[in-house]
């Protein structure tokens, strides 16, 4: 996906009588946003306004200096809200978005007047309470439904289900119980496969040969299809689980007669939260087994094998793509290059500011302490993915301590110096109001670094309420878009 600034709520100065600004990030990138002020840091995802939070604010408080692209752009401080509290607003989005596919309207607005109800307004604690109990609504009516013999009806509760579940997952970090992620990750995932079993034909739920174990994954096929079919792997990225995937590139593949290959990658859904498996920056190393595994399905064309890098899988993609030639055609959705340049200034000078001694004293002594519950909890998700000691302390209900071994793992996430060697067609998706941050000169987008002609370039945006990052609320015209594109280049 992209990335719009969707900003976060940052508190006003003391003595102030300025109103607060926005800055951030988007949900699923890789780091989410942060930002250092002199004497505390200020740490937001991705969302929205400078509506008031219901998470208390830093004491003292400090105002975030904005971008001039942030200052320029506004954001999406006029972004539709269900939620005062912009991470929450952003994140909610996505369910409503996903209506008609994995999510019903009725219940997101249902969980959210639940989610508001406590007096305060939202927390991260009534928001994750109120989607998981969602969750077990939809799995409960799932189960009567398939004890029945109502099949499509148990598999669309179980669909919806897997969704509110994600939603309450993506919070854990920021309530009372942060350990329970392998819980609610298994919880969540026994909805998704309860559906996949129930599709016609069945998702076929596979195991990928990856190094010393295997990586888990779901092939789907088309209705009907027969004989070899054009195949499309999609690419999570930081924060997304089976289901969004699924919205986001799945259904609209077998819709289309394609083949479509849906998995879970090092720091991705099991690997993370079950096995504390990292994220690794050489990403060819993770599809290169994935194309040799599908080279020798009998259902797969192997001329037409092309791969979707959604979020923080679009840098993933780009860096397997300059790499592995076997893939007929790209997505890099968006084409970040080098995102940890969207990581705030101060925060990058502090992880340079001396050997690993004094990185994290300064780290230690003054980010983590002066983190506000909201910081905080960014803090821990952004960072979790990155090193196993990083995760163990976030589900622990710890801000990651090592912020000079998690720096330079992030670095390492950059496809600029192998940009030149992406040779096969590549669609580049930009995002309205998705940060600012390539157009700005921010972040690198790998678009201008591409072979030439090799690249298209797309940005979505307000007329079709697609905007923000990963278009939360039209993943749909996102799907007509990619695919259109994939049926002209590969016919």
């Amino acid at each position: 996906m992209t990335t719009t600034p969707e900003e976060v709520d940052t508190t006003e100065s003391a003595g102030s009588t300025e109103p607060s600004h926005s800055s951030g990030m988007p949900r699923r990138m890789f780091l989410g946003t942060a930002a250092a002020g002199t004497a505390a840091a200020v740490l937001a995802a991705c969302g929205g306004s400078n509506a008031k939070a219901a998470i208390p604010p830093a004491t003292p408080p400090v105002t975030i200096p904005q971008t001039p692209a942030q200052a320029t752009l506004g954001v999406n401080a006029e972004s539709f809200q269900l939620f005062s509290e912009p991470i929450i607003n952003f994140n909610a989005l996505f369910a409503a978005g996903a209506s008609g596919t994995a999510a019903a309207l009725g219940e997101v607005v249902t969980a959210t007047e639940q989610a508001n109800s406590p007096a305060g307004g939202v927390t991260f604690q009534s928001y994750f309470d109120a989607m998981n109990a969602m969750g077990n609504k939809l799995a409960t009516a799932a189960a009567e439904s398939l004890k029945n013999g109502h099949t499509v009806s148990a598999r669309e509760r179980y669909l919806r289900a897997a969704t509110y579940f994600d939603q309450a997952l993506f919070f854990v970090l920021g309530t009372s119980t942060p350990g329970a992620e392998k819980d609610v990750y298994n919880t969540m995932n026994a909805a998704w496969t309860s559906a996949a079993a129930l599709f016609e034909p069945a998702f076929e739920k596979v195991a990928i040969p990856y190094e010393n174990t295997t990586l888990p994954g779901w092939f789907l096929r088309a209705p009907g299809a027969k004989g070899r079919r054009p195949t499309i792997i999609i690419n999570n990225g930081s924060d997304a689980q089976n289901v969004d995937t699924y919205v986001y590139g799945g259904a609209a593949a077998i819709e289309r007669g394609w083949n479509a290959l849906i998995y879970e990658g090092p720091g991705q859904g099991a690997n993370l939260f079950v096995d504390n498996m990292v994220f690794r920056p050489d990403w060819e190393k993770v599809v290169t087994p994935i194309v040799d595994f599908l080279s020798k399905r009998s259902d797969v064309d192997t001329k037409k094998i092309a791969i979707s890098g959604w979020s923080f899988g679009g840098e993933l993609v780009a860096r397997a793509a300059a790499f592995e030639s076997r893939l007929a055609a790209v997505v890099l959705d968006p084409g970040y290059a080098e995102p940890y340049m969207a990581f705030p200034a101060d925060l990058r000078n502090i992880a340079s500011s001396g050997d690993q001694a004094t990185v994290n004293k300064t780290w230690q002594g003054i980010i983590v302490p002066g983190a506000t519950p909201l910081q905080a909890f960014t803090l821990k998700k952004r960072l979790e993915i990155y090193t196993q000691e990083a995760h163990t302390e976030a589900v622990a209900g710890k801000v990651p301590s090592d912020w000079y071994t998690i720096s330079r793992a992030m670095q390492q996430f950059n496809s600029t110096t192998v940009a030149d060697k992406i040779t096969m067609p590549t669609l580049v998706i930009t995002y309205q109001n998705d940060g600012g941050l390539m157009s700005s000169g921010v972040v690198p987008s790998i678009g201008p670094l591409l072979p030439k002609n090799s690249a298209t370039l797309v940005t979505l945006g307000d007329d079709t309420g697609s905007e923000y990052h990963c278009a939360p609320m039209n993943p749909q015209w996102r799907n007509e878009v990619v695919f259109d594109w994939l049926d002209k280049t590969l016919g």
